[in-house]
């Protein structure tokens, strides 16, 4: 064997404090799949939710209001207050399913943007455009940090095991991905020099 003349064939890579692209490798994490929103039901789901809360609110604001409409009053009187809160809750999931599925991803810009959309359409309603800029603002702002932080699931976001809800073709890729991973990533454990 003769000894190479370069000095990096003969010095130890670390391959974790490199780049991958310096090392040759793939990375793929579990936020780089992305699977398609349908963005009808998705736009559906979120109206009737938010719908169902403004018929709250507007339940709340008739019984704190004296008149004489009783309880038709929830409709005919404090009814745009449902319709409004419908519109907000279907432009914001229409927007972001339909950014998400043209971004083939699902992260905090998808919220952003349609946080945004949702704040200038509840600003538009009260007919001011501070308060369209001001909510547009408010809502990009707390919907990206929400997105951002990982939604209700926190730190253990993509830590669940998914595959019992995924059909047949998608349970087969993430089969793929994992027998990838364990081919490419060598799970031996780290030599400890001895203690003197």
């Amino acid at each position: 064997m003769s000894k190479s003349t370069n000095s990096q064939a003969s010095t130890p890579v670390v391959a974790s404090t490199l780049e991958p692209e310096a090392t040759g490798q793939i990375i793929i994490k579990d936020s780089d799949i992305y699977f398609e929103k349908d963005v009808f039901s998705h736009t559906l789901k979120y109206a009737t939710g938010f719908g169902a809360f403004g018929l709250l609110m507007s339940a709340v604001q008739n019984a704190l209001s004296r008149h004489e409409y009783g309880a038709a009053g929830v409709i005919t009187r404090t009814g745009k207050t449902i319709t409004g809160y419908a519109l907000v809750g279907g432009i914001f999931a229409g927007t972001e399913s339909i950014l998400a599925n043209a971004r083939k991803t699902d992260d905090w810009v998808n919220g952003a943007v349609a946080g945004c959309t949702a704040g200038l359409t509840a600003g538009i309603r009260a007919r001011s455009y501070p308060v369209a800029f001001g909510a547009c603002f408010g809502m990009a702002t707390l919907l990206s940090v929400y997105e951002w932080a990982g939604q209700w699931k926190g730190l253990t976001l993509g830590m669940t095991d998914v595959s019992s809800f995924l059909n047949s073709k998608e349970r087969s890729i993430l089969e793929e991905r994992r027998e990838w991973k364990k081919k490419i990533y060598k799970h031996s454990s780290p030599t400890l020099p001895e203690q003197q």
